[in-house]
């Protein structure tokens, strides 16, 4: 749904804008609506949602984007308690299957299948790191300028002499980052370790990381917070530039003009909810307000697969639905099955590299490649699903990419922390009337659905912190 067009000549005036319509930016327009001022969202695509998005098909609402809800994801939880949102747990009984290039190994709690005492040792070298990295501030580990140059692939080769740990290593950068290790600055990689609760917790479904889903698809909190907001939400409306507006001044009013294709409005602040490489494109014109550190681009891929079939025909052989592969394109799969109405449900990550060589195949090549590797994982049957469907994240101009940014090796040190490393619960970059949100904005569960809800909290916190709205005018 759309507002009112303004023209230029006779612009809409309103308290805050608000660019974008993903978690980040509805967190912040919801606590500011609540506490009376008036905000307008702009969101550049023809729906809300940013990086959460649903497939609907056969009555159920599928995660083509973020979708889990972690135990420690405590905004979001309340979030979807407020709009009346239930979650469904994710965790799946039976048997896991890894395939390392030799076909498919069963794999239960007596049979692992890597070297048990190399991963764990690996695991817990990863936590003893991570822990003496601040999430607010990696830029000041004691070996920060080592680890932000050395690349995740070149410390693995470094220090990991057992080959499965190395194995393991390489399916959970590329798993947790949609990146390839040799992409990755160690740094960034205990960062991403700190700020989300450590190995253990981010790879856990059951107690951890993905404990829940929404039951409704994560798109539906998007879609309630903001049927719920005073304005609507103005959709296919991207911002082009902020600049100031000159009738605006005076009586102690220092307003912005939001400007882009149709789009013309005045304010007092603006939250820059978007990610980074679409924040970028915005152009800044307000004397004296320079953009803010921040990560240059998204650069993780992914595509997203869901196999929808009438049944899960893999619990007949006591199988989780789960496999874990060291080969693409298909590495990981998951079963998203509970709470269906009896469907069997695959989800399917493609990342890095493997996204990048797999977008760039033919529809047909691609739905091959992936019916051939579930089919010999699970057999003949898993060929012919009631559904293939996939969402490529990398084709996606406002996001480029997903599931966050993952800056260049050497950024943590010489660029800094995209928000303020003194203020440890603010995770939120201000320059003048211009606060810029996100989960690249968020020292805590980056990445994370969690960390997009807390930025844009923390965006409205400090508007509000700042003092009353400008007097209106009669606009």
């Amino acid at each position: 749904m759309t507002g009112d067009r303004p023209s230029a000549a006779d612009p809409a005036t309103v308290d805050v804008v608000v660019v974008g319509a993903g978690l980040a930016g509805l967190a912040a327009a919801t606590d500011l609506a609540a506490a009376g001022r008036r905000v307008q969202v702009v969101e550049a695509l023809d729906r809300v949602g940013g990086r959460t998005a649903s497939h609907h098909r056969y009555g159920q609402a599928l995660d083509a984007g973020g979708a889990y809800v972690g135990t420690r994801h405590t905004r979001v939880r309340d979030l979807a308690t407020r709009f009346g949102l239930t979650l469904t747990p994710t965790a799946a009984s039976g048997a896991t299957l890894v395939d390392l290039g030799a076909g498919p190994l069963r794999s239960d709690g007596t049979r692992p299948a890597f070297n048990a005492l190399a991963v764990g040792d690996l695991l817990d070298r990863l936590d003893d790191l991570a822990a003496t990295v601040a999430p607010t501030d990696p830029g000041a580990a004691p070996r920060a300028a080592e680890w932000d140059r050395l690349t995740v692939a070149a410390w693995a080769a470094r220090t990991l002499p057992h080959p499965d740990a190395r194995l393991v290593l390489d399916l959970l950068v590329r798993q947790m980052l949609a990146a390839d290790p040799a992409e990755v600055g160690l740094l960034h990689l205990l960062f991403y370790l700190a700020s989300g609760g450590g190995t253990h917790y981010l790879t856990a479904f059951a107690g951890g990381a993905q404990q829940d889903r929404f039951t409704g698809g994560a798109q539906s909190l998007a879609d309630r917070m903001a049927a719920a907001l005073p304005r609507p939400v103005r959709l296919g409306t991207p911002v082009t530039d902020l600049c100031p507006d000159r009738a605006g001044t005076g009586a102690g009013r220092n307003l912005v003009r939001v400007v882009g294709p149709g789009l013309v409005v005045r304010c007092a602040q603006v939250v820059v909810a978007v990610p980074p490489g679409p924040a970028a494109r915005i152009r800044l014109r307000l004397p004296g307000v320079s953009r803010p550190a921040g990560p240059p681009r998204t650069r993780g891929a992914t595509v997203k697969l869901h196999l929808v079939y009438d049944r899960p025909f893999w619990t007949d052989a006591r199988l989780s639905g789960w496999v874990t592969a060291g080969t693409g394109p298909l590495r990981y799969v998951v079963d998203d099955s509970a709470g269906r109405d009896g469907l069997g449900v695959l989800v399917g990550f493609v990342t890095g590299p493997d996204a990048r060589r797999y977008a760039a195949l033919p529809a047909a090549a691609r739905r091959a490649a992936v019916l051939d590797r579930v089919a010999g994982w699970f057999g003949p049957a898993a060929r012919t699903p009631l559904a293939l469907l996939d969402r490529d994240w990398q084709a996606e101009p406002t996001v480029e990419g997903c599931y966050a940014a993952v800056p260049d090796p050497g950024w943590w040190t010489t660029e800094g922390p995209p928000w303020s490393p003194t203020a440890p619960d603010r995770s939120v970059t201000t320059a003048g009337p211009v606060h810029w949100a996100g989960t690249e904005r968020s020292p805590v569960f980056y990445g994370h659905l969690e960390g997009a809800v807390r930025s844009g909290q923390e965006a409205a916190r400090r508007i509000l912190a700042a003092g009353p709205a400008p007097e209106r005018d009669a606009r």
